[in-house]
Parts: C-alpha cells; structure tokens; sequence
C-alpha cells in the first residue's frame, strides 16, 4: 500500500509539472488554463481521501508461504445478495526460521467450504491459547482438466455482467485460484535460534 501511495505522489507531481507547462508555455486561451487548474486541485482531496479508505482494506494477493495466524473472519455465500463469500485472515509473516517479519497484515480468500473448516479448527485452537502456524505447500497443484473438459465448463457458465464468457471466474482466474489444499495449519514451531559457539 506504501507503494501504491508512493507512485499515486509521483504522479500527481508529474501532473503538476505538466500543469505548469500548461499555464506558463503554451498559447491556450485562458479558459482551458483556469479549468485544467480547477480539475488538478480538486482532485487532489478526492484521491488522498479515497486512498486513505483503501489503507484498510485486506489485500487480495497472495498469502505467505509460511505465516502465524492471529484471526480469521468467514462469510459465507449469500446468492440472495449475490455474495460470493470470503474468508478473511490476519496473518503474521514467518521466515525460514520461523522468526515473524514485519507487520501483521489483513489477507481475503474467496471462500471455500474446505477453508471454512480449516479456518475454524485453527480458530478454536487459537481461542484455547495454542499459537497457530500456516504454511503453502507450493508442490500442490491443482488437479489437472483437459482443455475440452475446461471448454465445456465455460461454455456452461453463465455470462457475468461484463459480459464475459466463464462466468465470474475465467480461464486466467482459475490458474490463479486459491486452492484450500495448499494450506494446512499446525500448531507453531519454536524459532530456530543458532547454535552456541563452545
């Protein structure tokens, strides 16, 4: 998210720069010159107060590999509303020697019946005091469809409102999927610390 507002500063200077070329150098008349000022300067408090909400938000990118799970939260379908469902997990990164690294972070899964079961066993471990480690096997593969099975499928799914074949998942959405297999949870391995010189 620092990133994203790093870049969002970056180019709004970029923006001013060009303004600036805008009312000191070329020969427009002074109409398009005030407008251009009064676009520039209004949306600098919409996007900074837009970003500002973004902050909280769970990111929607891959969960680490190795991680110490604080919470969860599940919501289950409702097609009434037509909701998905997701399951939503703040997580501590673990390194290689099972040492936290940096700051605890929100993550959302799309919600599985798999991973609601896995979430809530690790959930009332957690509420009985046990610290939670999960870890992605990244040798676990989806299983595998042949492309006329896969073809088929997506011709059978309804068209979503962006008018897209496959429904809400498409074909590049489905190699990217979250796969609840991958995940398993354990009861947390103490760090491991180096070896005392004799």
């Amino acid at each position: 998210m620092t990133f994203t507002i790093l870049s969002l500063t970056a180019a709004y200077a970029l923006v001013a720069a060009l303004l600036a070329y805008v009312l000191l150098l070329s020969r427009l008349h002074w109409f398009f010159k005030a407008l251009a000022t009064v676009a520039t300067v209004a949306l600098i408090p919409l996007t900074f107060n837009g970003i500002g909400e973004l902050r909280g938000l769970p990111s929607d990118g891959p969960i680490p590999l190795s991680f110490r799970m604080l919470w969860a939260e599940v919501t289950e379908p409702d097609p009434l509303q037509h909701d998905r469902g997701n399951v939503f997990l703040w997580l501590q990164t673990l390194d290689a020697d099972n040492f936290p690294v940096g700051q605890p972070r929100a993550y959302q899964l799309p919600y599985s019946s798999d991973l609601q079961i896995k979430v809530k066993d690790a959930m009332a471990k957690i509420a009985q005091g046990q610290q939670v480690q999960g870890e992605i096997d990244s040798k676990k593969i989806l299983p595998k469809q042949t492309d006329e099975a896969l073809a088929q499928e997506i011709q059978a799914s309804k068209v979503n409102t962006n008018g897209q074949p496959g429904g809400d998942a498409t074909v590049g959405d489905r190699i990217l999927e979250f796969e609840p297999g991958m995940l398993t949870f354990t009861e947390e391995a103490a760090p491991i610390t180096p070896t005392k010189p004799k």
